[in-house]
């Protein structure tokens, strides 16, 4: 999509998309909103930080780089999820959580890299573009973060619902501006797959999971979950594409569900992580 199509455009139908789905139970639910206090500015921050900036930063620094390189630098999110947890909700690192993000970080740069090589993260023509994705995956912990406040108090799928609709606020003037500037690219069927893919299982499926999975977790201990996705990434590439990894891929897989197991693992026998409540202040 991003090859025709400008990244706030294609902001502007994916959530417009999710927003239609889950506009009934935002109408249902809207007499649970919070209408005023602390709650409501961090709906307006989830909006902010989670469906506006990340999205915009990630979009864009996708369309300067590599997709190899993105899928290394997912990575710095469960990083950045872990460090706010610790700075925002007083959320205790243990010794065999921090074991186990360690070894799915060096899992993912195994799978992503094919073996022990030197990066292209941080020189190349997409430097740019890399520096982008790692501030939204920065703010993307935060959108986390801030949803681990409210999740426990609103339902989840009324949250999804509210900062989905909020966030085409932006995305509808951004959007707009930028087919203005351009002629209206095609879309194709293959393109209209995927715009009601990213739209209905990317965002309102998907956010809506995850939110309830941060009413019985928390965000320190999903962190590392999030080195499955490039795993599962490599598993499509070999089903769909017949590709055929080495074994410092394989290792890496090994490696990702090993520190994916040590945390959930620590969680059930003896949990480090603190009980989500209402964030400092």
């Amino acid at each position: 999509m991003l090859a025709t199509w400008p990244f706030a455009s294609l902001n502007m139908l994916r959530f417009t998309i999710g927003a239609a789905v889950l506009a009934p139970v935002l109408w249902r639910g809207r007499g649970q909103l919070p209408r005023s206090g602390p709650d409501r500015w961090r709906l307006v921050a989830m909006c902010a930080l989670g469906f506006g900036v990340t999205k915009a930063l990630e979009y864009l620094g996708l369309s300067l780089t590599t997709a190899t390189d993105t899928a290394l630098l997912i990575a710095a999110e469960g990083l950045a999820t872990v460090g706010l947890s610790w700075l925002f909700l007083r959320e205790r690192i243990g010794r065999a959580q921090s074991l186990g993000l360690g070894a799915g970080l060096l899992g993912v740069y195994l799978v992503v890299e094919g073996g022990l090589r030197l990066p292209s993260v941080v020189a190349g023509p997409g430097t740019l573009g890399n520096l982008l994705v790692v501030l939204a995956l920065v703010f993307e912990a935060g959108f986390t973060i801030v949803g681990a406040t409210l999740g426990t108090r609103y339902p989840p799928l009324l949250i999804t619902a509210t900062v989905v609709t909020g966030s085409l606020l932006l995305w509808w003037p951004a959007g707009i501006a930028a087919l203005a500037a351009r002629h209206w690219p095609g879309l194709t069927v293959a393109g209209i797959v995927g715009v009601t893919y990213l739209g209905v299982v990317s965002t309102a499926v998907c956010y809506w999971a995850w939110f309830v999975g941060l009413r019985r977790v928390s965000p320190g201990s999903l962190a590392p979950l999030l080195f499955i996705q490039p795993v599962v990434g490599t598993g499509l590439a070999i089903w769909i594409r017949g590709e055929r990894p080495g074994v410092g891929t394989l290792l890496g897989g090994l490696l990702v569900l090993l520190g994916v197991a040590t945390v959930i693992r620590e969680r059930h026998g003896g949990t480090t992580a603190v009980p989500i409540g209402p964030a400092p202040g």
